[in-house]
Parts: structure tokens; sequence; C-alpha cells
């Protein structure tokens, strides 16, 4: 079972999150003053290991530039960006290198990439 987290102000469509109903655990909202968009709803899915390549690849497919969502279990974290999802060991090591190129590419800023909590 996978933790997967979501902010909806991450996609472009936040529509998409109506196929993820299933998979719903709960919602906290965040107050983010300092970022264009001020309040986050910040929403945890528990999602099966069977489902979570595809909810990552539909979820790649709308999340905004400069954005990320993540999901993880005790071996693997998939990092899931603009166009792309990575399957990556769950600490910082050589399996990251990749992700952290195309990150670049997408303009996650290196603060939030380089060290993902293992969190929602």
């Amino acid at each position: 079972m996978f933790t997967l987290g979501v902010i909806e102000e991450s996609l472009e469509n936040a529509e998409v999150l109506s196929a993820l109903k299933p998979f719903f655990y709960s919602q906290r909202v965040e107050e983010v003053p300092d970022d264009p968009y001020p309040v986050w709803h910040v929403n945890e899915y528990h999602v099966s290991d069977e489902k979570i390549d595809e909810v990552a690849e539909l979820l790649a497919r709308e999340t905004k530039l400069t954005w990320y969502a993540h999901a993880f279990n005790d071996d693997v974290l998939v990092v899931i960006l603009k166009g792309k999802a990575f399957r990556v060991a769950p600490h910082r090591d050589e399996t990251w290198e990749e992700m952290l190129t195309y990150a670049e590419g997408v303009k996650v800023e290196k603060r939030y990439i380089e060290s993902i909590p293992l969190g929602v």
C-alpha cells in the first residue's frame, strides 16, 4: 500500500481527483501566505501497489510545472512531475539522479525536490 499526497492547487485540472475517490483518506487545509496559492488543499490517498503506477501516470498528465506529488511505502518513493513519474529509493541515493535532472527541466526548485519527506 502506498500513501499518496496531492496538493489540489498543483493540478491543471483538479477534476482528475474524482478518479482517486476510492483511495481518498483525508484532507487538510494549509495556509501558505507567501505562495501564489495562499491556501493549499492537501489530500492523502491510500493506493494499492497494483494501482499506483496507473494513478501516478494520471497525475503526471495534470501536474503543473514547478510542482510535484509523491507516494511512498517502506521500499519505494514515487515522485510525480509534469509529464512523468519516477520510482526511486525512499531516501536519496543514485536512483534519484534522473528524477532530479528531469525535475530541473520542469522547473521544480531544488530546495523542494532534493529532500522529499516521507509524509503527507
